[in-house]
């Protein structure tokens, strides 16, 4: 029968040699990685019905070309209930949030996929509505998700999945090292306060929040941030990099701001010189 949690972290703790607690986690990590809950993505639908008798209508046409639209979703859950499970799938999600280009799931895209059937159902309550506007506002709005796509793509970081083990790996021998016993937060205190927290639910909840701790410092690692409490983040505008906000103006990272004034200021240049032109050819008149 597998160990409990706290079991395990019992036995860690009360290892009486480095090598002893190196082969406890080493078990640990091997559980972790042959564990039935494999990170999963899958194609989903946006999906709804064109009533028949509307489907020979130019509009009702319209629509139905727009009644399936696609996007590539994840298993976020587990079924499962026992520590590895659970700890696997916060480590599964935190790849698919932080790396994985394909699946994007923010609620502005996925409010623009939405677009055809949120107007479907407009009209079906009475909205009147004109095929060739329809046509026009629906193809702005998946153009606009297209767009939204691609930026949210360029907020995520590069790393493969067996390199994302590795530092999974690196993230869960901090937290061996940092989690207390249970025992320590019990001690002195009444016994109504834990007698309904499970032990292995209390070890599982430190986990997983100590996973999302570690991402968000190794994100401003990769971007080459410094760490503090009273450090404020934002994304540059254009390359979605992460970037130390120190002042309300700043927008662009440094390699985008230059950019950005660089054809700013060519386009002054360019101006000056339109207008330079008219000038002589009127004076020339």
């Amino acid at each position: 029968m597998e160990q409990y949690l706290y079991e395990i972290m019992e036995d860690y703790k009360n290892a009486e040699s480095d090598a002893e607690k190196g082969n406890i986690f080493k078990e640990f990590c091997t559980s972790l990685w042959s564990c039935e809950n494999k990170r999963r993505t899958c194609t989903k639908t946006i999906r709804f019905y064109i009533r028949k008798d509307l489907q020979s209508t130019e509009t009702g046409q319209v629509f139905n070309t727009w009644s399936e639209i696609e996007y590539k979703g994840y298993k976020s859950m587990s079924k499962e209930t026992d520590w590895c499970s659970l700890i696997r799938q916060k480590i599964n999600n935190l790849y698919t949030r932080h790396f994985d280009k394909e699946v994007i799931l923010n609620r502005d895209y996925m409010d623009l996929l939405h677009t055809p059937k949120r107007l479907y159902h407009q009209w079906i309550d009475g909205m009147e509505m004109d095929a060739d506007e329809l046509t026009a506002m629906i193809d702005d709005a998946i153009n606009e998700a297209e767009i939204l796509k691609a930026s949210y793509q360029k907020a995520k970081m590069q790393l493969s999945w067996a390199d994302y083990k590795m530092l999974t790996e690196k993230f869960l021998d901090r937290i061996f090292q940092s989690c207390k016993l249970i025992d320590t937060f019990e001690n002195g205190a009444p016994e109504t306060i834990y007698s309904f927290i499970n032990e292995d639910n209390f070890y599982i909840r430190y986990f997983c929040k100590s996973l999302e701790y570690h991402m968000k410092n190794y994100t401003k690692e990769y971007y080459g941030l410094k760490r503090g409490r009273n450090r404020q983040y934002v994304r540059c505008r254009l390359c979605q990099k992460l970037i130390e906000k120190t002042n309300n103006r700043i927008i662009y990272c440094k390699d985008c701001s230059t950019k950005v004034h660089n054809a700013a200021a060519k386009e002054r240049m360019r101006r000056h010189r339109q207008k330079c032109y008219h000038l002589e050819n009127r004076q020339e008149a």
